[in-house]
């Protein structure tokens, strides 16, 4: 009987634990994962992905999609060029439309990388009961009606157990919050390379159009031809910030670049100047 108590109370802790992180989140916190209210005792890192434990890891591409039409098509097929994967569902009215219409806008400033031509985009709902008519009825209210453009599918899971299986291999979390009807979950863009590694992750309050091109010109990594040689300096002249989620100069690069350049600037001074003296001494 003590025994049974004990559990109980173990069971009824986990449970007000539970209730607290579903009603307390606003979607994520910190600046990178939302809004948590300045009252709210709950505990950010809920949330939060371990970015240093899923860099790098290459995602599963055997997995089956549905578009809006209920084609199937394999996450595979979008394989070969840099892939921006953003986890949504398709009933809220809130945050997921917002995180779309952002991600649009933003695309809107990349400049030097075509989507569709250098990098793909890829909306998933992590909602079972998310479906190709839903799908459909959201692209209306999120204001894209008209379609997407070429490179960037919105779809549902064919396989409802399979959705787990995605977002946990990228760390992404999600919970559904019963008094409020809706997801509490990061938002977040996650990079991948050509191969399907996760190369980066940057969420949606935060990124610029600048902060997306050099992301993606990151993923395109050991693709970069000589020809464009100097997308591979571009790159390596920012470092991306995990405090703040976004991308920033190399100070230390820059500062050994011009270490560089100070001691091959002295180098030359020298033996010019050795050199002046030799001659002059000859004369």
């Amino acid at each position: 009987m003590k025994s049974s108590w004990s559990s109980l109370r173990k069971l009824a802790a986990a449970m007000a634990v539970s209730a607290v992180v579903m009603l307390g989140f606003a979607n994520g916190a910190h600046a990178a994962y939302g809004n948590v209210t300045k009252t709210s005792v709950v505990d950010p890192s809920i949330l939060k992905i371990e970015e240093m434990k899923y860099l790098g890891e290459k995602a599963d591409y055997d997995f089956v999609l549905q578009d809006e039409t209920g084609a199937d098509f394999k996450l595979g097929s979008m394989t070969g060029k840099p892939l921006v994967l953003a986890f949504s569902y398709y009933t809220c009215d809130g945050a997921c439309s917002v995180i779309n219409k952002n991600l649009a806008e933003t695309l809107k400033g990349v400049e030097r990388w075509k989507i569709g031509q250098d990098y793909n985009v890829l909306t998933v709902s992590f909602d079972q009961n998310d479906t190709p008519a839903t799908l459909a009825n959201f692209m209306k209210e999120a204001g894209f009606a008209d379609g997407l453009p070429d490179g960037w599918k919105m779809t549902t899971m064919l396989k409802k157990e399979d959705i787990l299986k995605l977002t946990g291999s990228m760390g992404f979390k999600f919970f559904w919050s019963p008094r409020d009807a809706m997801f509490l979950h990061p938002n977040v863009y996650i990079m991948l390379s050509p191969k399907g590694r996760v190369t980066r992750y940057l969420y949606g309050g935060t990124i610029t159009p600048t902060d997306m091109e050099l992301a993606i010109t990151k993923a395109k990594g050991g693709e970069i031809a000589a020809a464009n040689v100097i997308d591979f300096v571009v790159g390596a002249c920012y470092s991306y910030n995990y405090k703040d989620g976004k991308y920033s100069i190399n100070i230390p690069l820059f500062v050994a670049a011009g270490a560089l350049i100070f001691g091959l600037t002295l180098i030359v001074g020298s033996f010019s100047y050795m050199k002046f003296r030799r001659v002059k001494h000859e004369s």
